[in-house]
């Protein structure tokens, strides 16, 4: 669907990805909804783009907000054609050391909140006989990363939802595309879910979020099924599948997790040995580093710094890294 005169809700616009998609669909003629926690940073993101945005704060961990955000958008704009489902938390951990208080947040916002918002707009897509929900998801949707078993597992459960809706409004007028990024240049990982970080021997710059903008642009415009940003990713996911012992054995070996554990006002940092990963990668006949480059922690984007609690240290939860 071409963006030109469209109606488009962008979800997580206050930052990373949601604002640069914002500037692209704004710049591509579209009318945008920007849908954030913080209304302060959207309404001066609005005051930078053309063609009369719609600010609606909005928190899509919160079923009302989300049809409240549907609903504000169609009173304003008269329709809405493109559902951009980009905000998301990040979640870190080993999955059995998990924070079950954490894990509901982050399914609550990467994976209820995406389909609150798909039930609230589809009936009105119908009626128009038209539009086009984009969920963002992950490569750690088809190939998740150690210690990102949660995160992954929201995505994964995203992109599984997105492939039903996609056959249920067959002949519809209503198209579901999905949207796989790798590494992209964000503050994810500092505003995650979790206690702790994963250590790894490579890590990738990734692109920046432009690119991913242009990316969620091209996936508007031709309505596929499921879309990478870079062929790179592509090209990792397929290794991963022709190879999966070998891929997931090189992954283990590759990336540790620090826990951080509070003890009144010291706080003590338990580390695991880190084995040279490239020397067995010869022995298993796989250059395992620019696979673990290719898969990143995190992909859907959050907002501004000014709008979540501040990252976990000490044993303090924090880092919601969404709407």
């Amino acid at each position: 669907m071409d963006p030109h005169n469209r109606v488009v809700i962008i979800t997580g616009a206050s930052a990373g990805i949601g604002a640069a998609a914002a500037r692209a669909f704004a710049g591509a003629g579209a009318r945008v909804v920007l849908a954030a926690r913080s209304g302060e940073v959207l309404e001066r993101l609005a005051a930078t783009l053309p063609g009369a945005p719609v600010v609606i704060p909005t928190d899509v961990g919160d079923p009302a907000q989300c049809r409240a955000l549907i609903a504000g958008a169609a009173a304003a704009c008269g329709r809405v054609d493109i559902l951009i489902n980009n905000a998301g938390v990040g979640l870190a951990g080993p999955v059995a050391e998990l924070d079950m208080g954490d894990l509901e947040r982050a399914m609550a916002v990467d994976l209820l909140g995406p389909l609150h918002l798909a039930q609230a707009v589809i009936p009105l897509m119908r009626r128009q006989g038209r539009g086009q929900i984009i969920n963002v998801s992950s490569v750690l949707a088809a190939q998740p990363l150690p210690y990102l078993g949660g995160y992954a597992a929201a995505k994964a459960a995203l992109e599984r939802a997105s492939e039903a809706m996609r056959m249920e409004l067959r002949g519809t007028g209503v198209a579901v595309s999905v949207l796989r990024p790798g590494t992209t240049r964000t503050e994810f990982n500092q505003r995650r879910l979790g206690q702790g970080s994963e250590r790894r021997r490579t890590t990738s710059s990734g692109v920046s979020p432009e690119r991913v903008a242009m990316a969620l642009l091209r996936v508007a415009r031709r309505e596929p099924r499921l879309a990478y940003v870079t062929l790179g990713d592509r090209l990792a996911l397929l290794v991963a599948r022709i190879a999966p012992g070998i891929v997931e054995a090189a992954l283990a070996r590759a990336i540790v997790w620090e826990a951080v554990l509070a003890y009144g006002d010291q706080v003590a940092s338990q580390q695991q040995e880190l084995p040279d990963h490239r020397e067995q990668a010869a022995e298993d006949g796989l250059a395992t580093a620019p696979f673990v480059e290719r898969l990143p922690e995190a992909a859907a984007e959050p907002e501004g710094p000014g709008d979540r609690p501040e990252p976990c240290q000490g044993g303090q939860h924090g880092g919601v890294d969404n709407l």
